[in-house]
């Protein structure tokens, strides 16, 4: 009879307090290499950096991405601190990586480039760096669905492919100043989202009548003919400052303005296949809930919606339930779901990402 070492009493008192004792046919061993289930939990990560809210006064970003309960708006953690990496850089775009890690757009006049940032922020490195490619402003990150990146800058919107080489139109950006109808001249695309079938839809804030959302083709802009459709802003004074293809299929667009009652979130309907946005829909608009709206992002469950305030009288983020049928927002009872606070100044992005 073999005898057990100490290490195997103590693996066994392990095991007990994991499994308890409910069946006493499976071995020692079997219970040993059985997982133990993990437990998931939706946060709100938040990039506090340099945001745009359609004109409005903003605060100095905080140069952070941290993380908050997605369903409470309780504080979690800082993940990045970029006051102790580069002088300048700021933070301004997030997107889910893979079950380990997210990328994070990091704008730098010195050094713009893609951070690979694990979720528990236990390591940071250099994901994507391209001087010639990242050369104005850079504004919003997604992904494709073959992988490859799409990023916005001032005057264009540049793509990486899988494997991180620049693809290019000619000499130019994959879209760069897309012309009548999408615009008459291109300064600020402040968003973007990808349909499935990989068009795009960007929003440009300039001034009317240039305030106004674009359809571009799958294989970027070469030619007129590759703005699919356009659709002016609600009103003259109302600049998209942020973009979120809800789950539902509908398009929300947050419009920030120093005018108060051109601050609202619009819904639109999208048709990728004969290229139409169409159907605006006014979602929800309250100048004391929604001022100077810099990011949207959805809950992947519940399909609620979290707006960030970029206005510096704000720094709020709210949250609001969404109805597909009539495609209008309700806020949550309350004070705002996430109050003021520094790591919710000038918040460029956000997205609920489970952990």
């Amino acid at each position: 009879m073999r005898l057990l070492t100490a290490n195997h009493l103590i693996c066994a008192l392990m095991v007990l307090q994991v499994t308890g004792c409910a069946d006493d046919s499976v071995s020692l061993s079997e219970q040993l290499q059985a997982p133990v289930p993990l437990v998931t939990e939706n946060r709100l990560y938040v990039a506090s950096g340099a945001c745009y809210a359609g004109g409005v006064a903003t605060s100095t970003g905080a140069l952070t991405v941290s993380t908050f309960d997605a369903e409470t708006g309780e504080f979690d953690r800082v993940l990045v601190d970029y006051n102790r990496t580069s002088p300048g850089d700021a933070p301004v775009g997030i997107i889910d990586y893979d079950v380990d890690h997210i990328l994070v757009l990091v704008e730098n006049v010195s050094g713009r480039r893609v951070d690979l940032v694990k979720k528990d922020g236990s390591s940071l490195s250099t994901y994507l760096i391209n001087s010639t490619a990242l050369s104005a402003a850079v504004r919003k990150i997604v992904f494709l669905p073959d992988t490859s990146l799409l990023i916005s800058k001032s005057t264009a919107i540049e793509k990486f492919s899988p494997a991180r080489a620049r693809v290019t139109q000619g000499v130019n950006p994959y879209i760069n100043a897309p012309a009548a109808p999408c615009a008459t001249s291109t300064t600020l695309i402040s968003s973007l989202v990808s349909l499935g079938n990989e068009k795009i839809i960007y929003a440009h804030a300039g001034a009317s009548p240039n305030n106004k959302l674009g359809m571009i083709a799958a294989s970027g802009y070469a030619l007129p003919a590759d703005c699919l459709t356009s659709v002016a802003a609600p009103t003259t004074t109302a600049l998209p400052t942020s973009l979120l293809l809800h789950s539902s299929g509908h398009l929300l667009v947050s419009y920030g303005s120093t005018t108060a009652a051109s601050n609202f979130v619009y819904s639109y309907a999208v048709n990728a296949v004969s290229n139409s946005i169409s159907g605006a829909t006014l979602a929800y608009v309250n100048s004391a809930a929604i001022n100077g709206p810099s990011a949207l992002a959805e809950h992947p469950v519940s399909g609620d919606v979290y707006v960030a305030n970029g206005n510096a009288a704000f720094n709020t983020i709210e949250k609001f339930s969404f109805d597909p049928a009539s495609r209008t927002m309700t806020r949550a009872p309350g004070q705002s779901f996430i109050p003021s606070q520094l790591y919710t100044r000038c918040v460029s992005d956000m997205k609920v990402i489970r952990r």
